[in-house]
């Protein structure tokens, strides 16, 4: 694999690894985790915009699996939080949650909750979930 996936599609892990590792190696670290996170939150955004009106005052519940992909989803969290959202973050894998969007989620003002009880009173006003589908 040159380090460059086509623009669309679905790849095996391996090539995916492979792509990241070599774009990694070209970048500060933490680079592609903030451009994915600022990705989410983005489209995030434009959603809640279009379908309730804002961002501010509106309730986002993440789904957020373990490693590098929940650690997307918690920065992208963080982003929205700072723009008025209430960040709610049900932790799939709690054992491997990405400590350091954890940490910037939960100082944005965003909270964990319980996937038992549902995550709090009801799905709110966007989903989000960041995971990579692969085999």
């Amino acid at each position: 694999m040159s380090g460059r996936l086509p623009p669309t599609g679905a790849w095996r892990v391996a090539d995916v690894r492979a792509a990241e590792s070599a774009l990694m190696a070209t970048l500060p670290e933490g680079t592609l985790m903030a451009r994915a996170a600022a990705g989410l939150a983005r489209r995030a955004a434009e959603v809640l915009v279009e379908h309730r009106g804002g961002v501010y005052g509106r309730t986002v519940l993440l789904l957020v699996g373990a490693g590098d992909n929940g650690g997307d989803a918690l920065y992208a969290g963080a982003l929205l939080a700072r723009r008025g959202a209430a960040v709610r973050a049900i932790m799939l894998d709690p054992d491997r949650a990405h400590a350091g969007g954890l940490a910037a989620m939960r100082a944005a003002g965003g909270r964990v909750v319980d996937a038992a009880g549902g995550g709090g009173s009801g799905p709110g006003d966007l989903v989000a979930r960041c995971r990579w589908w692969t085999w």
